[in-house]
């Protein structure tokens, strides 16, 4: 134990203002640890605002979700006849409201778009099911319930209506002639 102690001393001493260079050593521990910070926080925000194939959602070391798909049912609404956007919400959510008004806009302005807001404290089955971690989280469905793409945190106009496009294109019509 000694041993440890005169290691973890002598790395103090090292790092004590009359150390010589220590100073221009502690700076630039703290431009890289700043650094580290700014980019791992860029790299989150990046991915929270942006919709993402729903397979990409899948830890490591775990399965994928059994059922890929949400019915009516458990929605306790229809799905839309062109998709339907499903937010996880939460009574402490502070961007929910958000979110909420984003999605609330868009299916009024677009016909066959459904918006469905489930509470999760009351559907703890579809959290897990799913895989929500944190609110609010939006799954888009296509029209027969398979999940297309999810995101979580805030959500733009442009961002939705760039997933439901999506969504559109990956959706086959039919073709009346």
């Amino acid at each position: 134990m000694a041993v440890h102690t005169g290691v973890l001393s002598s790395g103090f001493i090292s790092l004590a203002p009359d150390a010589g260079s220590g100073l221009a050593v502690r700076a630039a521990l703290i431009v890289v640890l700043l650094a580290a910070a700014s980019g791992a926080w860029w790299v989150a925000s990046r991915r929270a605002a942006r919709f993402r194939p729903h397979n990409d959602h899948v830890l490591p070391g775990r399965a994928p979700a059994q059922a890929d798909t949400m019915t009516s049912s458990d929605l306790s609404r229809e799905l839309g006849a062109r998709g339907t956007f499903v937010q996880f919400s939460s009574a402490t959510c502070a961007t929910c409201p958000q979110v909420r008004r984003v999605l609330t806009e868009l299916t009024a302005a677009q016909p066959g778009v459904v918006h469905v807001e489930l509470q999760s404290e009351d559907h703890m089955d579809l959290v897990r099911r799913f895989s929500v971690f944190r609110t609010p989280t939006v799954l888009l469905l296509h029209p027969d319930g398979a999940i297309h793409s999810r995101t979580s945190g805030p959500l733009t106009p442009p961002r939705a209506l760039a997933a439901l496009a999506q969504l559109s294109l990956a959706t086959p019509r039919s073709i009346n002639v």
